[in-house]
């Protein structure tokens, strides 16, 4: 005898479904002449798909299925019927069933979480180029997201010439974690320290969704062979108040001074130390150097605050607001901070509302510790890398003295705008 059955999962209004057709000979011998016609509600309409069968022969114990597509309308309880279905029996005898019905139950359609737009990073490698000539400016896009970025649009702009082919570049598909590079031909006509680049990048994912992001970094500009057009000011300052435990700053800072001058660039840098760092002396040697890089050095409160030195020489906090609002004076000039002491990552934080690359420590770190990243970085620098890479094999360095590897997860780096 051949039964039959008509399934469906999931049936959402709106939504393309599959129902299938079941035709099972549960007797001992083969059954043949086998026809089924189905009939839908109004409110479920085929898409695709034939929606009578005949099956010639069916043996026993086997069964055969068919599929129709549909999109339903409406939600409820419906019900399917077949008003011609008939077969033979093993002996010959003919069947008709005329009062086939099968239940369908269509819901109302699934709210789909909206697909989370894409994350990416714009990563500028250059640090340097020439002036009065067409150079490079290099980097990459890095998708930080969950989502891959099936396209998108990089422009950039700045106190330059663009090359007209090249205003603006288009980026392909890029899985979650990967790096698509870029590059643009540039003319700087005039030499400087600190020059603005702006990159805009508009990139969307597979789902529709869409994000713009803009940031500013900045490069020197020099002509070549005349590498003093290009130096980096770097601007040491070191407190160390005498309530508070003593720390060798005297020592990292000739050691981050013999790792400049053994890089190939060497000729880029050059390095300027205060210590016994008061308020006004903070503010003098801004006003002083104009540096590119600062580099404060001391200690910190559990709370993030760092601690200079006061006219006797004891501890005296300054605070997050206040150094937020200095740094956002210079932030023309100033592209990078390193707050070399304990706890200073919510100074860093705030700092970086105003500078393009802030570091700060998450927690403790010993003297040890934080020399070893010092001259880690600056060694990177004058190796010719840009801050970013240059934190990275910072941070890395400090694990090769931690045999738990833990002392690299307390630096931490802030970009800004």
């Amino acid at each position: 005898m051949i039964h039959a059955e008509v399934t469906a999962a999931g049936l959402h209004v709106g939504e393309e479904a599959n129902i299938v057709v079941h035709l099972r000979n549960d007797g001992s011998r083969a059954c043949t002449n086998i026809h089924f016609a189905l009939r839908l509600p109004a409110q479920i309409p085929a898409l695709r798909g034939n929606k009578e069968f005949a099956v010639v022969r069916l043996e026993a114990g086997t069964e055969w299925t068919a599929t129709v597509k549909v999109r339903p309308l409406r939600a409820g309880s419906w019900t399917a019927t077949s008003t011609n279905f008939s077969f033979r029996d093993e002996v010959g005898n003919g069947h008709r069933v005329t009062d086939f019905r099968a239940a369908l139950e269509v819901s109302e359609p699934v709210e789909q979480p909206p697909a989370p737009p894409p994350k990416f990073e714009i990563e500028l490698s250059t640090v340097r180029i020439a002036c009065g000539e067409w150079d490079a400016i290099k980097g990459e896009i890095v998708n930080t997201g969950a989502t891959a970025i099936t396209s998108g649009r990089l422009a950039l702009w700045g106190p330059f010439s663009v090359d007209p082919k090249g205003v603006a570049v288009s980026l392909g598909n890029l899985p979650p974690g990967e790096r698509e590079p870029f590059e643009f031909h540039v003319l700087a006509r005039d030499p400087g320290q600190v020059v603005p680049v702006h990159l805009s990048a508009e990139c969307a994912g597979g789902a529709g969704g869409r994000i713009e992001r803009r940031v500013r970094r900045t490069v020197a500009v020099g002509h070549l062979g005349q590498h003093r057009a290009g130096r980096v000011q770097i601007l040491y300052l070191a407190a160390n108040p005498t309530d508070t435990e003593r720390i060798r700053w005297d020592a990292e800072v000739r050691d981050v001074r013999d790792t400049l001058r053994m890089g190939v660039h060497r000729d880029l840098f050059d390095l300027q130390e205060r210590g016994a760092l008061r308020v006004r002396d903070l503010t003098q040697a801004l006003l002083d150097f104009s540096p590119r890089i600062v580099h404060l050095s001391g200690h910190g409160t559990d709370d993030g605050r760092f601690l200079a030195e006061s006219a006797g020489g004891a501890g005296r906090v300054l605070s997050v607001p206040g150094l937020a609002a200095l740094f956002k004076e210079v932030s023309d000039s100033v592209e990078c901070v390193i707050v070399n002491a304990c706890h200073s990552a919510r100074l860093a934080e705030a700092l970086s509302e105003h500078i393009s690359y802030v570091i700060g420590m998450r927690s403790w770190l010993g003297d040890r510790s934080a020399t070893d990243f010092s001259v880690a970085f600056y060694q990177a620098l004058a190796a010719g890398l840009a801050i970013e890479p240059a934190f990275g094999r910072a941070r890395a360095a400090m694990a090769l003295g931690d045999e738990r590897i833990h002392g690299q997860h307390v630096p931490v780096l802030y970009r800004g705008p």
